[in-house]
């Protein structure tokens, strides 16, 4: 009896980790929630399905420059879906570069449910899409991560070639998340997903952009600047003083536009 009692013990906490991580760590919004016409805001969205290896339909837009010089791979945070973002593609297309942002399984229009083994199939699908479909040569493509996005990002640089990885607002591991966001319970030792991207920058040894914002409340500062340190070179920190989470674009202005222009120029010559 106390074997049961211990397993079945077991298995509810297991069961109350899962769901208490999930409403945490994946906080999705599914269509039609969302602005899905980006027109009015000068973006022209093309729909774009494609599946993962294990069958998952996922949604994503392809947002053509008439001059491009390559195409970023967007992959955004937590919450919302790729609709949420249409501010970062119109800060990111005065790069002169089409944007290919998608929506991970359980986002969106995308089918499924969202796991960080989901996550990292999903943008490893949208990267062959690239190549394979439209035909992009690797040499063109960067990988741009935002917050969550960027632990998926830098996961899919570790095998999939590209000419540079732009990582914004991003933690070190989802224990150091749990750790800093629960200071009184300790969340992290319950925490079955991992991202472990400090463990994984120093083996990456495309280019590479950090942005944080000296203000985020979200990923604090310091776990940004610790992920950057970690890293293999060549790489490259942008603080951005006042940004919060959401806004290094724009509080970052010109001066944070030219920095990532000279890094992408550069990047997508070699």
């Amino acid at each position: 009896m106390p074997g049961l009692l211990t397993a079945g013990a077991v298995g509810a906490l297991g069961q109350l980790r899962n769901r208490f991580e999930h409403s945490q760590m994946f906080l999705p919004e599914v269509y039609p929630n969302g602005i899905w016409d980006p027109a009015p805001f000068g973006l022209q969205a093309e729909d774009v399905w494609f599946e993962s290896t294990d069958g998952v339909r996922l949604h994503g837009w392809w947002i053509q420059h008439p001059r491009a010089k390559g195409t970023l791979l967007y992959c955004h945070g937590n919450a919302g879906n790729l609709s949420s973002q249409i501010g970062a593609y119109q800060a990111l297309r005065r790069f002169k570069l089409n944007v290919f942002a998608l929506d991970y399984r359980g986002y969106g229009r995308s089918s499924g449910t969202p796991s960080e083994r989901g996550l990292f199939a999903d943008v490893r699908a949208a990267y062959r899409y690239l190549t394979e479909e439209r035909g992009e040569p690797p040499t063109r493509i960067v990988l741009y991560g935002h917050s969550l996005g960027g632990a998926v990002a830098i996961d899919a640089a570790l095998d999939c070639e590209v000419a540079a990885l732009v990582v914004q607002a991003t933690f070190t591991n989802t224990r150091d998340v749990a750790r800093e966001r629960f200071r009184t319970v300790p969340m992290h030792w319950l925490a079955s997903t991992k991202f472990r991207s400090i463990d994984k920058v120093p083996k990456i040894t495309v280019p590479k952009f950090f942005i944080h914002g000296s203000e985020d409340g979200t990923i604090p500062y310091a776990m940004g600047d610790a992920l950057y340190q970690a890293a293999a070179e060549p790489k490259q920190w942008a603080s951005v003083p006042r940004a919060g989470h959401l806004d290094v674009h724009r509080q970052g202005g010109l001066s944070l536009h030219w920095k990532l222009a000279r890094f992408l120029k550069a990047s997508l010559a070699e």
